[in-house]
């Protein structure tokens, strides 16, 4: 189960008193049971916070790309861009190394971290996780040409034999074809046209391989990237990134989720009309009083 902040979503959804189509969810008492649920708006602090919050995450993402950037130039990047075919060796990893990035901070992005989803809200963490989903995925389509057109160059043969060439060269090569592979069909299914055709849990099934084609291309960066392992400065970067990310899918995207469900045994009990496009959802359950959700806020599970 998570919950997203709808007042960092647009306004005029997530006011039902704007006359606009709206969602409410109370988690209140059951009807048989006194009490009510009231909306509440938060206070200046605690929007003060939240912005404080956005800006700070945002400096971080900017920051973590800056250190990729930083690791590249120390291990000669920019020296070695004169060298080569046109410097695409030197480009192709920078390339990569961005895309490895962007990839693990649009995991961080949608891993229902708390502290996130409060400080950007649900609706901002998708946009931007889209944004450096399709980043990420040109960038590795960059380091992929780059690097095919170095190597088909040094060693003097097509680019189509090259290609064929990569996943039996060892070093994880073939794991990172693999990935690469899943990325591709992530990103296709994820353009607006195609997602438009299957159901949302067809495709929410098929973005789950996201994970297992990162997952693949880490032995490639392990073993092949001379930035890894070459600079234990950036051996220690790219490890707690990865941990980080690994940690924030198992313990808040599955870990906490479960706990709560099964603590909280949520269920709905009624549904209620209160307008035109919006009702209110009642769910009842064990100890709800302790579950962390204010009205007007939305509840998956």
């Amino acid at each position: 189960m998570r919950y997203s902040d709808p007042d960092r979503a647009d306004p005029d959804r997530s006011d039902p008193h704007r006359g606009r189509a709206a969602t409410a969810v109370a988690v209140g008492p059951p009807p048989d049971e006194p009490g009510r649920t009231t909306w509440t708006r938060p206070g200046r602090l605690a929007r003060w916070r939240r912005r404080a919050g956005g800006d700070a995450l945002g400096a971080l993402a900017i920051a973590s790309v800056a250190v990729v950037v930083v690791l590249w130039i120390n291990k000669h990047g920019i020296q070695d861009l004169p060298l080569g075919w046109t410097g695409s060796d030197s480009l192709g990893r920078l390339a990569g190394l961005l895309a490895s990035d962007l990839m693990l901070l649009q995991v961080l992005l949608m891993a229902r971290i708390p502290w996130v989803e409060r400080a950007w809200g649900h609706d901002v963490l998708a946009r931007r996780h889209r944004l450096f989903g399709f980043l990420s995925f040109w960038l590795m389509v960059a380091h992929i040409v780059l690097i095919t057109a170095e190597y088909s160059n040094h060693d003097e043969l097509t680019v189509l034999a090259q290609l064929l060439e990569f996943p039996t060269s060892g070093r994880g090569m073939l794991l990172a074809v693999a990935g690469t592979a899943l990325l591709v069909l992530v990103v296709a299914m994820s353009i607006r046209a195609a997602r438009r055709r299957v159901r949302y849990e067809s495709w929410h099934l098929l973005h789950l391989y996201a994970y297992l084609g990162i997952g693949l291309a880490l032995p490639h960066q392990i073993w092949a990237g001379s930035e890894f392992t070459d600079s234990v400065a950036a051996r220690v970067y790219w490890w707690t990134l990865y941990s980080a990310a690994l940690a924030a899918v198992l313990v808040f995207r599955l870990g906490l989720p479960c706990w709560r469900s099964w603590y909280h045994r949520p269920r709905v009990v009624s549904v209620l009309p209160e307008a035109p496009g919006v009702v209110s959802v009642l769910i009842r359950g064990h100890r709800l009083d302790r579950l962390p959700a204010r009205a007007g806020q939305t509840c998956r599970t």
